[in-house]
């Protein structure tokens, strides 16, 4: 009966349109409907840490939780308010259409992010390049793709750049091939070109030798003859190995007498 009489009274007591009572109730309301969604929360993204999802889909889902439960909680407080819910439709639906005329490019973005993460090009930690830009994903977020560049750069490319460009992936698999063109002088014979690029290979760690390399001509320039490596490397190792590989063949034709030949002219005096 008490706090039936004090309810009584402060509902009595007025604040523009609405009662001190009222609006007690809706914070004590409000309240709880925020205790609800931290718990409720915690819940979720503790059972979403179990599954086997890619880090980028737990973080999409995450903040799209996040947001449902902010209009929830939004709504409910509005109801309590006394606020018409039709009213208050309308108004959400007039302002959502004047919101998607003007952040045209965020909605896009943000669907370009749900198709990313539906089509799985690449998860973060994976090596790529997309429309140029080469580096490792770091996160694919509501509306950016985060890539962490060699030289420690963080760029943020728009999610509607990502599903429109080219994105090569160069960690989907295992191995990855190095492709290397070595010059040599004509004056070298094939054989020994050969077996000092397969001594390099040789030395090389971190080389992958099934499928065996392939050492072979490529073409017939003007001052020497190109040849061709075809060898597959650990893609982690790759970058590491190829430079490696690269400094291998030098010593190898150094020690060989095989002569890396660079663009020079011929002159030919005439007597006369």
């Amino acid at each position: 009966m008490i706090f039936t009489d004090i309810f009584e009274k402060l509902d009595s007591i007025h604040l523009g349109s609405f009662s001190l009572g009222g609006v007690l109730s809706t914070l004590l309301v409000l309240l709880v409907c925020l205790v609800i969604r931290r718990l409720f929360l915690r819940l979720f993204y503790r059972m979403l840490d179990r599954t086997k999802l890619e880090g980028s889909v737990k973080g999409f889902l995450k903040a799209a939780i996040n947001v449902a439960l902010w209009i929830v909680l939004v709504l409910i407080v509005a109801d309590k308010l006394g606020i018409p819910m039709s009213s208050l439709v309308a108004l959400v639906s007039v302002v959502s259409l004047a919101l998607s005329l003007s952040v045209q490019n965020i909605l896009t973005n943000l669907f370009s992010g749900m198709t990313i993460l539906g089509t799985h090009p690449f998860i973060a930690g994976d090596w790529v390049d997309i429309g140029g830009t080469a580096g490792t994903v770091q996160s694919v977020g509501l509306f950016y793709t985060i890539i962490k560049v060699p030289d420690g750069r963080m760029v943020h490319i728009p999610n509607s750049t990502v599903a429109e460009s080219k994105v090569e992936n160069y960690t989907s698999f295992p191995t990855r091939r190095i492709d290397i063109d070595v010059s040599a002088s004509y004056d070298d014979p094939t054989e020994a070109v050969h077996g000092a690029i397969r001594r390099a290979i040789d030395m090389t760690e971190g080389l992958v030798l099934d499928p065996e390399p392939i050492i072979a001509i490529k073409s017939y320039g003007d001052s020497a003859i190109t040849y061709m490596v075809l060898v597959w490397a650990e893609t982690p190792k790759w970058f590491a190995t190829k430079c490696a590989l690269m400094e291998n063949i030098r010593a190898s034709f150094a020690e060989s007498g095989v002569h890396m030949t660079y663009p020079h002219l011929n002159v030919h005096m005439d007597k006369n």
